[in-house]
């Protein structure tokens, strides 16, 4: 087996992983945060956290996966 990521390893990003606060939404498994201007649908300013390494506990979570789905829910919240 190759060294490195193991395709398997890749954890899939959902909603509930997410913690959407005034300005600010967190992937809690990565610590990613994306800050926001109220009744914008761009994000201002990403803090990766540990997104895109692997984890101690093993999943791997993508950084595209996680910020397509910040970008779902930064585009529900109300204007």
């Amino acid at each position: 087996m190759a060294e490195g990521r193991r395709e398997d390893m890749v954890a899939p990003v959902v909603p509930n992983q997410f913690e959407v606060g005034k300005n600010k939404i967190v992937h809690k498994p990565t610590k990613a945060a994306f800050s926001f201007d109220t009744g914008r649908t761009t994000f201002k300013s990403v803090n990766w956290g540990r997104a895109g390494e692997q984890l101690s506990s093993g999943p791997d979570y993508r950084k595209d996966d996680v910020m397509r789905v910040a970008q779902q829910l930064l585009s529900k919240l109300p204007r």
